[in-house]
Order: structure tokens, then C-alpha cells, then sequence
């Protein structure tokens, strides 16, 4: 297995150059990153030579949400044969916007990689592949297969014609084809570039949802990542948006700083609600799927606590106070979580916290206190920027996928069997010979 090293006694000329591309799961930044390594068997080390991040325009992210939503309430429609027309209108709707999304997000991802590849002085004909993920939609399924089938917002063969670069996609619909949940698909990256160290670490992400990964030491035992666990917790950055947009009247999505959650209250009694209307939920498979965050997830996300409030006709929450016991909700969840695990968890493990709702200052206090005595430490601390970590995580599921090496985990996932995650589109027939030689290394 690779490892993450930062300190490469080897000569950048000797490196194997692997990029990262990710689309953030708010749709809201374009994350990078150029990493390098030292040789395609295991025990090679892992170099993060650069990364960056850039914010993608309002249009992206306001074409994505409303395809999301409509995509959403299909689903949950049953269509009859009478309104077969209607159908077939709303589907060409859904395309036409599907693919003017991927259009946009594949023509900013070449730009993406030609200001990383300037920036670094580091030519296309260096780089063995470009490794790109995004959140992705999920179609409605047809009506011979009751699987959901997931798109991509960039277009990988494109991307490898506009670039002349091997781009490898597709790692979470690999997995979620062999059963898997799709959702830990970076757990192997994080323990390779987290691993490490002779303490375990805690990773908790605080993005669209929050969820947590715990990274074995592997200088403790290098086969540490037999030990990787992960867990979905509960909606964050989600629910903390929709709920800023009530409290704002739809001047402001994001609760920059977590200015409106301080102003106000803890409500206890709506915490105690939400988590009642949750506890009847739980087993009940006749629920939308608007209330999941996708079908990879069993967590009930945003849109169940969102209808369960407006539907609660007997009591008014005021919009800021929802907002700051949203935030109690989002970190009680969270420390519950750890709680129930801490058996699994050896005794010196560390916290690192991550994600775009980390900023919410109260979030974060509130974390602070409840993970206490535990510091929360940050990415920054390990040699990672905070807004491209993930984009170098993504590189490197494309280094172990152009080395052979297994990235999907069974025991995580629940696939079937440890597969190599991606596919593959070659670039210029010069670049596509360096892919297969990568393997000679």
C-alpha cells in the first residue's frame, strides 16, 4: 500500500504525476491537487506537490440545486400511464439541464488543470492520469431495474479530449455497482494520507452531512486499514442553508461565520421533537427518498427535518432560534456518535475537523465543548489546505487505480468483493501509453 510522504528523498524528476480534480459537495468550490509518486508498488511514497481551490459561479451551483430538487419529486411521483406525455416532457427538461451542467463543470475543470499544471511548471506529458469526483445527481430508474443510476456533473471522456490527459472517474458508481454505498470511497485515500502517525485519527467532516472517518495508525500496523470505519451522522452544511434561507427570506443561503446562529436561541423542546419524528422514522422503508441525502445514504438528511417542522402545525418556531438549535442538533449528533463508538476507538486517538461548516463558529464551539478534553485539530496542522484536501484524496484513488490496487473495502462499503474504483478514458495515444507503463514502474 502507498504512503503518505511528504519529505521524498526522490527527485521531482522521478516522479509519477497523478491530479485531483473535485467538485465540493455544496457545488460551491473546484478543488485541485498535483501529487506525485515515487513508483506504482507498495510502500511507494505519496508527495503533495500542490493544491488549490477556486469558487465556482452562482449559475453552477443554481442549475445543480434545481435539477436536485426536481429529480427528487420525480422519484417520488408514481406515473401512470396517462401522463406518459408529461413524463417524457419532464425527462427531456431534466436532460437538456443535465447536460448544459455538465458542459459547464467539464469546461472548468480543463481550466482548472491548466492553471494548476501553469502554476506548477509541470507539463501534460508528466502527468500519468487526472483523477476527478463530484457529487453527482441520481436519476430515477427505469422500470426493469429498481437501481437509481448516478450521473456525473463533469463528462470524463471530454474532459480526456479537451485535455489529451487519461481521466479515470466514476468511483462511486464502481462501488455502489457492486453493492457498496459508495460513500466512504475516499476512506482508503484519507488513511493513506492521514495514517501516518503513531496515533489514530478521528476525521469529522462537516459538509453537505456530517459524517466521520476513523483512521487506524498504519506506522502501528501497516495493515491498519483492515480497521478504517465510517459513519454518516446527520444533515449539516444542508439543513443550516435551508434553514439561513427561512431565517433570511431568501436573501442569504450561507450563515457566513455562524453570524445568525449565535443571535439565536437553543430550543430544547424543538430538539427533543426532531429527534422523536427521526426515532419513528428509522426502519420505515416507505419514505421518499427526497429525505435521504442520496440513495447511498440510510441517514435521514435536511428534507425530513425541514417537512417535519413546517408540518408541525400545533407550535411555531422562530426562524433563528430553529437555526442555533440546528447547530445544537448537528454537534449533540455528532458527540453522540463518537460516544457509541468509543469502543472501537483506541484511547489516544486524535480529532481533525474538516468541511465548509467547520466556519460556523458556533458549530464549532459547541463541538469543542462536547469533544472535550480532545482538541480539534485541523487539516493545515498535517501539511493539507483546508478547501483541497479532498482533491488530493481523489488523486490518489487515481494513483491506486492505475497501479491495480483495490480501493473499495467490503467491510466499509458492503460491496461484494475489494475492486478497483474507476474507469478509465484515454487521452492522446502518447499519454495512454504512459498509463500502462505506470505499472512497469
Amino acid at each position: 500500500m502507498f504512503f503518505f510522504n511528504n519529505k521524498s528523498a526522490t527527485g521531482p524528476a522521478t516522479l509519477r504525476r497523478f491530479v485531483g480534480v473535485r467538485v465540493s459537495s455544496n457545488v460551491r468550490k473546484l478543488e485541485t491537487a498535483l501529487v506525485g509518486l515515487e513508483g506504482a508498488r507498495p510502500g511507494a511514497g505519496i508527495v503533495l506537490q500542490k493544491s488549490a481551490s477556486f469558487d465556482l459561479p452562482e449559475e453552477l451551483f443554481a442549475a445543480f440545486d434545481e435539477l436536485r430538487a426536481q429529480l427528487d419529486d420525480e422519484r417520488d411521483e408514481t406515473t401512470s400511464n396517462d401522463d406518459a406525455a408529461k413524463t417524457s416532457v419532464d425527462a427531456s427538461s431534466d436532460l437538456s439541464q443535465l447536460s448544459q451542467i455538465r458542459a459547464m463543470t467539464t469546461t472548468l475543470q480543463e481550466e482548472a488543470i491548466d492553471a494548476l499544471l501553469d502554476e506548477t511548471n509541470v507539463r501534460k506529458d508528466e502527468i500519468v492520469a487526472v483523477a476527478v469526483d463530484d457529487p453527482g445527481v441520481w436519476t430515477r430508474a427505469a422500470d426493469w431495474d429498481a437501481s437509481p443510476i448516478r450521473c456525473g456533473l463533469g463528462d470524463g471522456a471530454a474532459l480526456a479530449e479537451k485535455t489529451g490527459l487519461n481521466v479515470v472517474d466514476g468511483f462511486v458508481g464502481k462501488d455502489w455497482a457492486t453493492d457498496g454505498r459508495g460513500l466512504p470511497s475516499l476512506a482508503l485515500p484519507y488513511w493513506i494520507l492521514l495514517g501516518g502517525s503513531d496515533r489514530d485519527r478521528l476525521l469529522i467532516d462537516l459538509g453537505e452531512t456530517a459524517r466521520w472517518t476513523y483512521i487506524p495508525s498504519s506506522v502501528v500496523d501497516k495493515k491498519s486499514w483492515s480497521r478504517i470505519l465510517f459513519q454518516e451522522v446527520a444533515p449539516c452544511g444542508s439543513l443550516l442553508n435551508a434553514l439561513t434561507e427561512a431565517a433570511t427570506k431568501g436573501e442569504s443561503k450561507l450563515d457566513v461565520g455562524g453570524r445568525l446562529s449565535v443571535q439565536g436561541r437553543r430550543n430544547a423542546e424543538l430538539l427533543d421533537f426532531w429527534r422523536e419524528v427521526a426515532r419513528r422514522a428509522r426502519g420505515k422503508d416507505a419514505l421518499p427518498p427526497r429525505y435521504f441525502s442520496s440513495p447511498l445514504s440510510s441517514t435521514l438528511g435536511a428534507a425530513f427535518y425541514l417537512e417535519a417542522l413546517r408540518n408541525e402545525e400545533s407550535r411555531r418556531f422562530d426562524a433563528l432560534d430553529a437555526l442555533c438549535s440546528a447547530v445544537g442538533f448537528i454537534a449533540e449528533s455528532i458527540a453522540e456518535s463518537v460516544e457509541a463508538n468509543a469502543s472501537r476507538f483506541s484511547e489516544s486517538f486524535e480529532i481533525v475537523l474538516t468541511g465548509a461548516a467547520k466556519q460556523n463558529g458556533l458549530l464549532f464551539n459547541r463541538l469543542s465543548t462536547l469533544l472535550a478534553p480532545r482538541p480539534l485539530r485541523s487539516l493545515d496542522e498535517f501539511g493539507f489546505l483546508e478547501d483541497s484536501f479532498d482533491a488530493a484524496a481523489v488523486a490518489t484513488l487515481g494513483a491506486l487505480f492505475a497501479a491495480g490496487v483495490p480501493a473499495s473495502l467490503p467491510e466499509l462499503t458492503g460491496a461484494k468483493r475489494e475492486s478497483l474504483l474507476g474507469r478509465v478514458s484515454p487521452g492522446t495515444p502518447e499519454n495512454w501509453k504512459r498509463f500502462w507503463q505506470f505499472r512497469l514502474v
